[in-house]
């Protein structure tokens, strides 16, 4: 039973959301007497993308009994009924850690507001929205107010450079989305092709970030090599999908672009506080533990 809806929550893949809260935390300059607030960002962040999981399988379960039957709804080991109640105290429980911050530090309603503004877009996209043209982009507004999320362990108005790191993760989404759209069947070529473009745009923005931020310290000078190479890896991954789009190729195209993301957060926190931004590498750890068991998948 535990399994079962450790795979509801796409438990491999978490470890992506916490990196969003960890690049906007260390680039907002966390301090040690605010890393109580960051673990409660970290836990916030955590239930809520958890539960954008478990209502998205919950929405899907229509579709999943035909294309992917062996989910655990659609399997009957999870009835929709548990899997809604399942989801519901995962939303809360991020929304009270977003207010429990609030409370200790004396109200400014930046965490908070970002946490109601997560779980709108989440029940947006699962709830229907991920079927219009502008699904992707209410996926993105997830992440890319996620990292705002982080941003907000500091309480007071947040920079410019917080809403281009935002506005980065946010657009590698939107390509991400669009490239996984038909992951299940055998996606078009053209549509793989615009998507794969609009990463790739996320990933030059990336590139260029030291010169479009207004950041205090140069970057080290290592920093647009990193990226190049982060570039190569998942262009290759997209390749792969574009030659021969099956299932197969598409979705290791969308988990290597996943998983990369807490090499894209690493290298967007290296490029405003330098190499302190490493730390967040430390969440490797637990994804590669949580990918050695088979039965929990990532797409």
């Amino acid at each position: 039973m535990m399994q079962s809806y450790l795979q509801l929550i796409r438990l491999p893949l978490l470890p992506s959301a916490l990196g969003n809260i960890c690049l906007g935390g260390i680039s907002a300059g966390l301090t040690f007497s605010e890393v109580g607030n960051f673990i409660l960002l970290l836990f916030s962040s955590a239930f809520l993308y958890t539960s954008g999981m478990a209502w998205n399988d919950f929405f899907d379960a229509k579709v999943d009994a035909t294309e992917r039957p062996d989910r655990p709804i659609p399997s009957g080991r999870v009835s929709k009924r548990h899997a809604a109640i399942f989801a519901t105290i995962l939303m809360v429980s991020g929304m009270a850690c977003a207010l429990s911050i609030e409370l200790l530090r004396g109200f400014s309603g930046h965490a908070l507001t970002m946490a109601l503004l997560i779980a709108f877009f989440i029940l947006a996209y699962d709830g229907g929205g991920k079927n219009f043209l502008f699904g992707p982009f209410l996926m993105g507004s997830c992440r890319f107010f996620n990292v705002l999320l982080g941003w907000s362990v500091i309480a007071q108005p947040l920079p410019d450079t917080a809403y281009l790191q935002a506005g980065i993760i946010g657009i590698y989404i939107v390509g991400v989305t669009l490239y996984a759209k038909n992951e299940a069947i055998q996606s078009n070529r053209f549509a793989l092709i615009s998507a794969s473009l609009v990463i790739v745009m996320a990933l030059l923005l990336g590139l260029t970030f030291p010169g479009l931020a207004p950041l205090d310290s140069t970057p080290p000078m290592l920093y647009p090599y990193l990226f190049f190479l982060l570039l190569i890896r998942i262009c290759n991954a997209l390749f792969k999908g574009i030659k021969a789009p099956t299932p197969r190729n598409v979705q290791l195209g969308v988990v290597t672009c996943l998983k990369s993301m807490m090499l894209l957060d690493c290298l967007l926190a290296i490029g405003v506080r330098g190499w302190v931004g490493l730390f967040i590498l430390l969440l490797l750890l637990p994804n590669l533990v949580l990918n050695r068991f088979k039965k929990l998948y990532s797409t």
